[in-house]
């Protein structure tokens, strides 16, 4: 605190250091010390939305599969069981009827029936009946091409699908990444105001030592008190940015809210050399984004193919052979139905078609429009970062070169106070000018590994720089 009378102050003896009350944080218990790999691979496997990613690739898998078995033949038995009272008399039967169908990819559907009804009574067969039948279009719905794109559509839907796991993933990862080092500054931030108070304090015993020498006014040690309260109060807002930090890792790596982690890999921003050409062309061969809007657009390019089949007339070949076998004393009964023939479908003022059709090549259209659009956002993006990681560099530089000014100018203020040829308030100013210099340097190193981390993901390779293997 700020003393009220100085000169009282001044001649009641030494001054004892200020201790600065520390909050209780709400992160408490033993610290939990993690590095970044540490972070990065509790967030893989404890994050829910990597693992609420993961429970939506269960269904989004048997989707596919349903999709892949349209061509798979499909049957089925069907059993009844009938019993029936008529003048006094029960008797009853059991029919059991299986059946099979197969849909060819050339759009031929082939099914076949088969039913058996035999008495409870166990007196013989009711009746039997068999038959196999075979449509195949000629027109609509007809080749390889349109009844494969439904399948094509699911497959391609399949690779977003893990495209988009990969997109969370990714940006998982990376905002795990900057949580940490944001933790890390806010760490290193509190560090240099504690630093900044120990070096204001020590000003204060050395303004003591002054006054009680005669060689300083005693109302010139108002300025540095107010420094420490001063420090104390930024002490203190250090303390607070570091929880807060701490609470949005933990939220991350989904831990509980009162962990006390700890951050401990260094800042050490280091030089990495960017290749603009081969940055350009990892981002369009590996950016997820791209890579989901061109599968996308090839899904669109099979829907139109399905819709432009539609608007054909529906022309088919109908085959079939039944053989009914009746009662055994009717042996009239037991005979073969075979027959073959064309049935046509024109349709007449029916615009429903022509809409699906015009619908399909103008979403095709867009989505041709919007890849090149997003093909030029994401040169502009890949630009943007690597331009962003040379100016970081440089700012570390610059920012080097400053805190290392800033504190040889004050090692010389302190030695110029000690021998009286300085001020009070230049030495104070010197000590916030080097606390501003090592925030600036702190700074600059979050920024430039920030940036590098986000030009990472501007051109896909986040997963591959920390070699992370998708167990989809």
């Amino acid at each position: 605190m700020i003393a009220v009378d100085a000169h009282a102050q001044a001649t009641s003896g030494p001054i004892s250091p200020v201790v600065v009350p520390s909050a209780a944080p709400i992160p408490a218990g033993a610290p939990l010390e993690l590095t970044l790999d540490e972070a990065v691979a509790l967030a893989l496997r404890y994050n829910r939305g990597i693992r609420s990613a993961y429970l939506q690739r269960v269904v989004q898998r048997f989707d596919l599969r349903v999709a892949e078995r349209a061509f798979v033949p499909q049957g089925g038995i069907g059993i009844e069981v009938v019993q029936r009272r008529q003048d006094g008399e029960t008797d009853g039967d059991i029919v059991i009827s299986p059946s099979a169908s197969w849909r060819t990819p050339l759009g031929g559907t082939v099914n076949f029936v088969w039913a058996r009804a035999d008495t409870l009574t166990g007196e013989g067969a009711e009746y039997e009946t068999a038959g196999v039948s075979l449509s195949q279009p000629l027109l609509r719905g007809a080749g390889l091409a349109v009844n494969m794109a439904p399948v094509r559509i699911a497959r391609l839907q399949e690779e977003i699908n893990r495209l988009q796991l990969e997109a969370t993933v990714a940006g998982t990862v990376s905002a795990v990444i900057t949580s940490y080092r944001a933790l890390i500054q806010a760490q290193e931030q509190a560090r240099l105001a504690e630093e900044a108070l120990a070096r204001t304090r020590i000003l204060l015993e050395t303004n003591q030592a002054l006054i009680a020498a005669g060689r300083m006014a005693a109302s010139d040690i108002v300025q540095t008190e107010s420094g420490v309260a001063n420090q104390e109060v930024a002490v203190l807002q250090a303390r607070q940015q570091v929880v807060s930090a701490q609470l949005g890792l933990l939220q991350l790596l989904a831990l509980a809210s009162r962990t006390n982690v700890v951050a401990v890999d260094p800042v050490a921003a280091a030089r990495v050399e960017v290749d603009l050409d081969s940055a350009m062309a990892t981002a369009f061969s590996s950016r997820i984004d791209l890579l989901a809007q061109r599968t996308s657009l090839e899904q669109m390019r099979q829907s139109l193919i399905v819709a432009r089949n539609q608007r054909l007339w529906d022309v088919s070949l109908e085959a079939s052979a039944t053989r009914d076998d009746g009662p055994r004393f009717l042996d009239r009964f037991n005979e073969t139905d075979t027959r073959v023939g064309l049935r046509l479908n024109i349709p007449i003022g029916d615009l429903s078609r022509r809409q699906s059709w015009l619908a399909a090549d103008t979403n095709m259209q867009t989505a041709e429009l919007a890849f090149e659009e997003m093909k030029q956002s994401v040169e502009s993006q890949v630009l943007d970062a690597v331009q962003s990681v040379e100016a970081s560099w440089l700012q570390v530089e610059a920012a080097r070169r400053a805190r290392a000014l800033s504190e040889q100018a004050l090692e010389i203020g302190q030695e110029r106070l000690r021998f009286g040829r300085a001020s009070n308030f230049e030495v104070l100013s010197l000590q916030a000018d080097l606390r501003a210099a090592d925030a600036q340097q702190l700074s600059a190193n979050i920024a430039y590994l920030n940036a590098l981390t986000a030009l990472d993901q501007q051109i896909g390779s986040t997963l591959e720089t920390w070699r992370i293997s998708l167990n989809d």
